[in-house]
């Protein structure tokens, strides 16, 4: 095996090392054991042949429950990714909420403040060289005392946040791009190996983790995306959670509430009228009760209907 991996170059081994998440049974994708004439159990006694013989027919039925979970939570995944947009368009909305944007901004300072040598990350290592070149990858490269900053405040208003590395095969990652959230879709087929199965027959993708540029039709492996996220919501896997995500309904509802006052204002603002009246020889004494008189005139007066009492 070492051999072999001799002959591999950086972008296969990074392949083997991060496009293949999940345990070893996590590709069953059809019945291993059919119970038909051409298999063959061989055992000791008709004892234990009844006995693997059983083993055999539940593993089989176990192996139907989980594909049938498996396209259950792959139809949900679907149905998530609309609403998953839709939740984007409300956290930019509610940017323009001052109280939101302090918010965000606090908690993206508070996560990222400096230690006492002026750093926001402190490495260590027995090994001077490998400090040096993680000292120079963070803050000489990706320059994280002002990336980071912006990268944090990013995931905790949207939950999620991808950033595209430059890799170089000598000298490794030499950048770091931010991409737009609502055009990036992260795709795990090891979690839906059911549906990969009737899609595709291909065996060597169905343990990828990749990552799609929706309209640019561009597909990233997963070791050139570095994917922040927020996980709390499990019905969301594989993205993660806005901070902004509770108050989602009481903000639409504070919006609602102000439109609704603005419309009053305005419909009623042009109402405001100015009525003279004319009192000719009336005393001086008497102008006061006049006018009363003819300002309840259009009043609304209220009649009683003698057959129902309303």
């Amino acid at each position: 095996m070492a051999d072999e991996n001799k002959n591999l170059t950086v972008y296969q081994k990074l392949f083997y090392l991060f496009g293949q998440p999940g345990g070893p049974k996590s590709n069953i994708t059809n019945s291993k054991y059919s119970l038909t004439d051409n298999d063959l159990i061989v055992t000791q006694s008709k004892q234990d042949f009844q006995k693997e013989k059983l083993q055999l027919q539940q593993q089989k039925y176990l192996e139907s429950q989980w594909a049938k979970v498996d396209n259950e939570l792959y139809q949900k995944s679907v149905f998530y990714e609309t609403s998953r947009l839709a939740s984007y368009m409300d956290y930019e909305a509610m940017e323009f909420t001052p109280e939101i944007a302090v918010a965000l901004d606090i908690m993206s300072e508070e996560s990222c403040t400096l230690n006492e040598k002026g750093q926001i990350m402190s490495i260590y290592s027995d090994s001077s060289r490998i400090k040096k070149v993680l000292e120079d990858l963070f803050f000489n490269v990706l320059d994280i005392h002002s990336n980071l900053p912006m990268w944090t405040r990013n995931t905790c208003k949207y939950g999620d946040n991808f950033i595209y590395l430059k890799i170089d095969y000598k000298d490794g990652i030499i950048g770091a791009s931010q991409l737009t959230n609502i055009d990036i879709e992260r795709k795990e087929t090891g979690l839906f190996p059911f549906q990969e199965s009737l899609e595709s027959k291909d065996d060597t993708k169905k343990r990828e983790v990749t990552f799609v540029w929706k309209d640019r039709s561009l597909e990233f492996n997963a070791w050139e995306i570095a994917h922040f996220r927020l996980l709390g919501d499990d019905r969301k896997i594989p993205y993660g959670t806005s901070v902004l995500e509770k108050v989602r309904r009481i903000w639409k509802q504070l919006l609602l509430a102000e439109d609704a006052m603005l419309v009053y204002r305005v419909t009623r603002a042009p109402e405001r009228r100015v009525f003279k009246v004319y009192v000719g020889n009336i005393d001086d004494e008497d102008v006061e009760s006049y006018v009363q008189k003819v300002a309840n005139k259009f009043k609304r007066t209220q009649t009683t209907d003698q057959q129902t009492g309303q």
